[in-house]
């Protein structure tokens, strides 16, 4: 009897040194303080000069924003060498394991796929000896003749054999065959269902023909816009400089 091997589990990267330990400066913390008691004042903007002074908090809370996100990647650069060099270790390491295991699930499943076949085969001959035995009892039973029983009898045989080797054909355990699919024709598949295919728009394609529209003053943007389907509008953006 073939017995199945345990499988052993092996730590196979080992992350030397002390790691790190991250902390916030105590200056930051001191500043983000103040910055956050200065934009709590801004309660409403209700004209220019309260507008102004609330554009200086946003660009000093923006201002520090900006320098913390530097920082992070700044901080963050080695840490992210060190999560490549883990990444190409370990591919590198597992690249002929992971080659041999696709080699092996590949045979497998060629197998598994060729005793599928051979099952529809052997079904589909079931099927015929089973309307032989019924057409052939059938006959008997009307006819009563000897040689016709013994030909009923024979088609029973038949039958019997064949249903025998519809169940000695099984694939093998641990593979199960599991629905996939390769597209064909997109456009008819987003015709038949519109639900398999995903749309997205290009924002940055759009916007940036917005802008086009607009500077070479072909067209109204807005009814350009519209007549494709795109509202088009435009909205405050304030200043983090």
């Amino acid at each position: 009897m073939t017995t199945t091997p345990t499988i052993e589990e092996t730590t196979a990267l080992i992350l030397a040194g002390d790691g790190y330990q991250l902390t916030i400066a105590p200056e930051a913390e001191n500043r983000k303080t103040d910055l956050l008691s200065a934009a709590a004042q801004v309660t409403s903007v209700t004209c220019n000069e309260e507008s102004s002074l609330a554009q200086f908090q946003s660009r000093s809370l923006a201002a520090m924003r900006i320098e913390v996100e530097k920082c992070r990647k700044t901080v963050k650069e080695p840490v992210n060498r060190i999560g490549k060099l883990i990444d190409k270790t370990a591919a590198d390491f597992v690249a002929d394991i992971e080659a041999e295991e696709k080699r092996i699930t590949r045979l497998i499943g060629q197998h598994a796929a060729e005793v599928a076949r051979l099952k529809a085969e052997k079904e589909a001959e079931e099927r015929r000896a089973f309307e032989e035995a019924r057409a052939a009892r059938e006959a008997a039973a009307e006819t009563g003749k000897i040689s016709d029983v013994i030909a009923a009898k024979m088609a029973l045989a038949a039958r019997m054999e064949a249903s025998a080797e519809v169940a000695a054909t099984n694939v093998a355990d641990g593979v199960r065959f599991a629905w996939d699919f390769e597209v064909d024709d997109l456009d008819a598949v987003y015709r038949a269902q519109p639900e398999f295919v995903t749309m997205e728009i290009k924002r940055s394609v759009v916007l940036e023909w917005l802008k086009k529209v607009e500077a070479t003053e072909s067209a109204d943007p807005v009814a350009a816009a519209a007549e494709r389907g795109i509202r088009a509008f435009k909205k405050p953006v304030v200043s983090s400089r």
